[in-house]
């Protein structure tokens, strides 16, 4: 299949999207998403987002909430569950968002 990156590939363009992201949004980011992963309990991109937009902390970098998230997954702090649910953020339009657990 033509255009179909490689998972090296994928790893790479996720990386460069959270290093263009605002370094205080990442923070809050990678903070949250450890508070929400020692709980034990499943979360989603949902719950981050609810936790820092509190802050007010922004990031003009596209889907870095998602890089962010593959950052936690490959440094060993979360893992899929492989299980989704509808996003409850009206601007997501109840799409599909992973479930996550804490490693």
């Amino acid at each position: 299949m033509e255009g179909a990156m490689t998972l090296d590939q994928l790893t790479e363009v996720l990386e460069l999207t959270a290093e263009n992201a605002a370094e205080l949004w990442k923070a809050t980011v990678m903070g949250a998403i450890v508070d929400l992963a020692v709980t034990r309990q499943p979360f989603t991109a949902d719950e981050v987002h609810q936790l820092v937009d509190q802050t007010g902390y922004t990031t003009p970098t596209e889907n870095a909430m998602g890089a962010m998230f593959a950052r936690a997954a490959r440094a060993g702090i979360i893992k899929t569950s492989n299980q989704y649910r509808p996003s409850t953020r009206p601007e997501a339009h109840r799409r599909m968002v992973r479930i996550w657990e804490g490693v």
